[in-house]
């Protein structure tokens, strides 16, 4: 069963509609040259399965993530796309105006965003030794509204919506990455 699932994962995916193209440019784009989120996107669109780890993220996105937790609750949990308000309100006490409420490619431009979109919905929970341990699988859900199963975009457009739709198809559940960030107890 192992081999048939990586044998899935490094065959590429035929792509349909509009993804083709998007595609084309995904392929083609230095990962390094984009924050956290598009960074760790087209490294698992260009074929990347290693796990995604606290090293993939810069110190300001650790702390975030570490907040939300703290805000969410700490010791174990779930954190939902609803929970970023928290952290958006936590930084908004502190002067922080968040580049992006909801998933864009604005989100790019702040910690808040680079979570949201790199991790979205997550599990955690606190082990023994005091770590926050956060772990969830790196994949996206076909979109369920705005674009077609073969790729065309509907009433959901723009670029992000042609990114959105192509990751489902791209990076559908069990394709993508697993996630295992250890938030080091201080």
């Amino acid at each position: 069963m192992a081999d048939i699932a990586n044998s899935l994962v490094s065959q590429p995916r035929q792509m349909t509609g509009v993804n083709r193209l998007v595609d084309m440019v995904a392929q083609r784009l230095p990962p390094s040259a984009f924050p956290t989120s598009g960074r760790t996107f087209l490294e698992t669109a260009q074929g990347d399965r290693s796990p995604i780890t606290e090293k993939h993220f810069n110190s300001d996105e650790l702390e975030a993530l570490r907040t939300l937790i703290t805000l969410k609750g700490g010791g174990s949990g779930s954190v939902q796309y609803k929970d970023y308000e928290l952290l958006a309100n936590a930084m908004r006490k502190k002067g922080q105006l968040p580049a992006s409420m909801s998933p864009s490619l604005f989100s790019m431009g702040d910690p808040l965003g680079n979570l949201q979109t790199t991790l979205g919905r997550f599990n955690y929970e606190l082990d023994k030794e005091g770590n926050i341990r956060v772990f969830d699988s790196y994949d996206f859900n076909p979109p369920s509204e705005g674009a077609k199963p073969n790729g065309e975009v509907t009433a959901m457009s723009g670029p992000y919506a042609w990114i959105r739709n192509y990751a489902g198809e791209r990076i559908p559940p069990g394709m993508g990455r697993s996630v295992q960030i250890n938030l080091s107890a201080r």
